[in-house]
């Protein structure tokens, strides 16, 4: 179902604020374990949060591909050079959305370590091991897809202020969640 509308319902704005929390969380959490020593319980407990906030992600993002697929989403404003970009940055976005708890995950899971989530249950590695292939995993997550995340928010911000302040359509506007569309 590829519908347009005028704007983004709750549920699409809702689940863009959510994860972009997460993420910030997620990258928060993965901070403040390094304050810690490695046999003390305060840093197992900011990893945790770290690969619980990396899951609800990765279901939120599927969640979001699901509602956008059957929902459809707004007309895109801007020159014809900025409507591709644009979908070309979020097209990208959604791929690291994915990529960085998909090599999260697997990466602690060729590591041979266990995922404890939410303090409730623990995942199990469920591969065989190979230390070689958690590393390579692990540049990646913590890496490649983490800076370029952080260029794509640049320029994510950056395309919604430019529409905003200069262009003054309603592009960002559409997308707060209590924003009045004119």
């Amino acid at each position: 179902m590829s519908k347009t509308t005028n704007g983004w319902n709750p549920i699409q704005k809702g689940l863009h604020w959510l994860i972009a929390l997460f993420i910030l969380f997620a990258w928060g959490s993965v901070e403040l374990h390094e304050f810690y020593a490695k046999d003390d319980p305060m840093r197992h407990w900011w990893m945790v949060l770290h690969f619980s906030l990396g899951f609800s992600v990765l279901l939120l993002v599927m969640l979001r591909f699901y509602w956008r697929a059957t929902h459809g989403r707004p007309t895109l404003y801007g020159s014809k050079l900025q409507r591709p970009l644009s979908l070309l940055v979020q097209s990208l976005m959604y791929v690291i959305m994915l990529g960085m708890p998909l090599t999260g995950l697997l990466m602690r899971q060729f590591a041979g370590r266990e995922i404890t989530l939410f303090w409730l249950f623990d995942l199990p590695p469920f591969v065989t091991k190979n230390i070689d292939l958690a590393k390579q995993l692990g540049f990646m997550h913590k890496e490649l897809l983490w800076n370029a995340l952080l260029v794509l928010l640049v320029l994510h911000i950056g395309g919604a202020l430019w529409h905003h302040l200069i262009i003054k359509d309603n592009t960002l506007r559409q997308m707060l969640p209590f924003g009045k569309v004119k």
